[in-house]
């Protein structure tokens, strides 16, 4: 049902990204389909989310409106779907989950145990392109917690090699980080991004230590077997989600 973040599982933090088997949603959301307004039910969504989260002994997480910007929206208590926008979920609550859901998109998982602060941002090639990870980082650093000290795991994404963009995305994203040119190929009127790479630069940037972040290396658009991925399927994708909690004692 998912993968763990070994990083974050080594300093006794739970943090998941989940596949899409183990659910009971119907072709073509079979079957552990998490996004809402999609086409699946409400109550397949529900009973899926109960069982990833029983799974995966958590909480049920916080969750918001995405709509690819850089807000925040600060949560506590038991788990909900917020209407609010945002793309970056913070909690300082022992105990508490945080969640953003994917289909392509990077999930970004974040936590400090040192300060009790924890984060899940939503970095699609737009929230990539206005440095949503630095963001992310910073609104932490607000509530106490310190970069050195952060935690961070880069979940299944889009990897370059199924990343067609347009000239224009890339050098949008190009302009995101001094290196990130690094990471964008270009072929006549086509470009290739690799966002994981991009957002690493600017965990880094950021002062998060290289051996405090992990990448997972697992392409939704390559693996329809594991994962649901936009570009593949379109309207017809369901959704991943990558949920940290924070422990309930620190």
């Amino acid at each position: 049902m998912f993968t763990t973040s070994k990083l974050l599982a080594e300093n006794h933090i739970t943090g998941i990204f989940s596949e899409r088997q183990g659910g009971i949603s119907p072709a073509p959301f079979d079957s552990l389909n998490l996004g809402l307004d999609l086409g699946d039910s409400d109550e397949n969504v529900q009973h899926n989310l109960k069982q990833l989260c029983l799974g995966a002994q958590l909480p049920i997480p916080h969750r918001s409106e995405q709509v690819h910007g850089t807000n925040y929206l600060l949560c506590a208590g038991e788990g909900i779907q917020h209407n609010h926008q945002a793309d970056i979920l913070i909690t300082r609550t022992a105990g508490c989950a945080v969640a953003v859901r994917t289909a392509d998109c990077l999930p970004i998982l974040l936590i400090d145990t040192q300060a009790g602060v924890a984060a899940a941002v939503h970095a699609g090639w737009r929230g990539t392109v206005q440095n949503i990870a630095q963001v992310a980082i910073q609104k932490m650093q607000a509530f106490g917690a310190k970069a050195e000290h952060i935690l961070a795991c880069l979940g299944p994404c889009i990897a370059e090699p199924c990343f067609e963009i347009d000239i224009d995305t890339g050098k949008q994203l190009s302009h995101s980080h001094p290196q990130a040119h690094l990471y964008i190929r270009y072929k006549n009127d086509k470009a290739w991004a690799n966002i994981q790479a991009i957002n690493t630069l600017q965990l880094q940037s950021s002062g998060l230590k290289s051996t405090n972040i992990e990448s997972l290396s697992l392409c939704t658009s390559c693996l329809p077997e594991r994962f649901f991925s936009y570009r593949r399927n379109g309207i017809q994708a369901g959704r991943q989600l990558a949920i940290v909690a924070l422990p309930d004692a620190l």
